[in-house]
């Protein structure tokens, strides 16, 4: 590949266009262990996570056929939609920051793909297959009992550990407990979980199994993101060009080289292939391969670590600090401090009752009583949103209007919709053109009133005389 090739090719194909397999070497550096005490803490979170229990609920459940989000012990409906849309501020908000002071730093740290492949299934490989060239060797050795046998295991263990991130993830969608009691019965007695699950593991072993680099290179589009959310004065890692070229392990006459010796580890760790030396690129996702596999070889070699190392393009090429892009940075850090304050001050002041009124779909618009009165049917919807119950109390402080339910007050329980049957009576006077209004009085326990204004319909001046005649 020519010194401007890897602008136009990826390094994961070939000049006929075929993929290239990598086989990264690991190097266990400085930066690689905080990366796997973050992975397995990360690793550890998700697989806990469902199984812990806040105020009695699952600690994260995504219950999507009820409409319903548990989230740490706060339940939020559908109808929930300012908090929702702060989230989403503010995810999108991080991702602006974050890259912007420490560019893909996600990508390096804490992303799935690269947490699953390089803490579970890569030490499976390794573990089973050997070195990065006993690898190469395997793959390409004809197929004999020896490489069945290594590939079997190697995949049995990966299905073993895609299936229980696979359960893990849909624990979080249909809860521990339904999954559980699925998980002691047959398959085909819960044909849709069980699919999901079966589909969960075919997407991690085509992904981890196979398609592995090319998913961050080729599908992910975070890394295209960076072109507009980084700059020069971004954190990520870098080459020293000033201090490593010339490159070269041995100076010919009066020839001064650089710390760079070209001995190519750097290239050699890196999970999509790439030379950091070429300065930044599309598939560096900032592991910090490289960063350890340098440091080690300046370590051997007596000089200073950090010719690979965390910095900022403007300081890699000018040698010192170089101020800029605080502006951007602070309007980010600004507007995370109003959105994080905005979801406090939402969730601190928000109502424990979701309280509409609604017709039946199939109820008559209106009842004649044999008292001569109007009765209109409905039903008042509580939606308890607080994690302990409720007992509520229906009235109305309309002198014409009766209102009936079957209990008065109705309890509703924690985290549960309910529809209360509600009656409204009323005389044929206080109709307007056939209708009503009238302001519905709901209390809880607390004194904590809604007032749900609602317009009671009957029959206009020319039905109730057409009704009369009748009888």
């Amino acid at each position: 590949m020519g010194d401007e090739d890897f602008k136009q090719v990826l390094y994961t194909i070939n000049s006929r266009g075929e993929r290239k397999w990598v086989y990264p070497q690991i190097i266990k550096g400085f930066y690689f262990h905080r990366r796997r005490i973050v992975a397995y803490a990360l690793i550890l979170f998700y697989l806990c996570l469902p199984w812990i229990q806040i105020n009695g609920k699952q600690a994260v459940h995504i219950n999507i056929p009820e409409r319903l989000f548990i989230i740490f012990g706060h339940t939020f409906w559908a109808t929930d939609t300012i908090y929702l849309a702060i989230f989403f501020a503010f995810m999108g908000l991080c991702l602006f920051f974050f890259t912007s002071v420490f560019g893909r730093v996600w990508c390096g740290w804490a992303c799935p793909e690269t947490v699953f492949l390089e803490f579970v299934f890569r030490p499976i490989e390794i573990l089973i297959e050997g070195s990065p060239a006993q690898r190469l060797r395997l793959d390409q050795a004809p197929w004999t009992f020896s490489k069945i046998r290594k590939k079997f295991m190697k995949h049995f263990l990966c299905a073993a550990f895609a299936w229980i991130i696979g359960s893990t993830a849909l624990a979080y969608f249909i809860g521990r407990d339904p999954l559980l009691r699925m998980m002691q019965d047959w398959p085909w007695h819960n044909p849709g979980p069980f699919g999901l699950t079966m589909l969960a593991m075919g997407v991690m072993a085509f992904q981890f199994g196979w398609f592995r680099e090319q998913f961050c290179t080729i599908l992910c589009p975070y890394a295209r993101f960076q072109s507009v959310l980084m700059d020069q004065h971004t954190v990520t890692v870098g080459y020293d060009v000033a201090r490593g070229e010339p490159r070269g392990k041995k100076a010919k006459d009066g020839e001064k080289l650089g710390d760079c010796i070209d001995c190519g580890l750097c290239v050699r760790v890196c999970p999509t292939g790439i030379d950091i030396r070429n300065g930044n690129q599309l598939e560096c996702i900032s592991c910090t391969a490289c960063i350890d596999a340098c440091d080690s070889i300046m370590e051997q070699l007596g000089r200073a670590p950090g010719l690979i190392r965390y910095d900022s393009e403007a300081k890699l090429a000018k040698g010192e600090e170089v101020k800029g892009g605080a502006v951007r940075r602070t309007v980010y850090a600004v507007a995370l401090g109003i959105l994080v304050v905005a979801f406090l001050y939402q969730l601190m002041n928000r109502q424990t009752l979701d309280v509409t009124i609604i017709r039946g779909a199939y109820d008559k618009p209106y009842t004649y009583l044999p008292n001569g009165q109007i009765s209109n049917h409905v039903s008042v919807r509580v939606t308890n949103k607080s994690s302990e119950s409720h007992s509520v109390t229906i009235s109305t402080e309309a002198s014409n209007f009766e209102l009936i339910t079957p209990i008065n007050p109705y309890k509703v329980p924690a985290g549960v919709k309910e529809n209360i049957p509600l009656f409204i009576r009323f005389p044929f006077e206080v109709l307007e053109n056939g209708k009503a209004r009238l302001d519905v009085k709901v209390v809880d326990k607390r004194g904590e009133a809604h007032m749900i204004p609602f317009t009671v319909i009957g029959p206009d001046k020319k039905e109730q005389t057409n009704e009369a005649s009748s009888k």
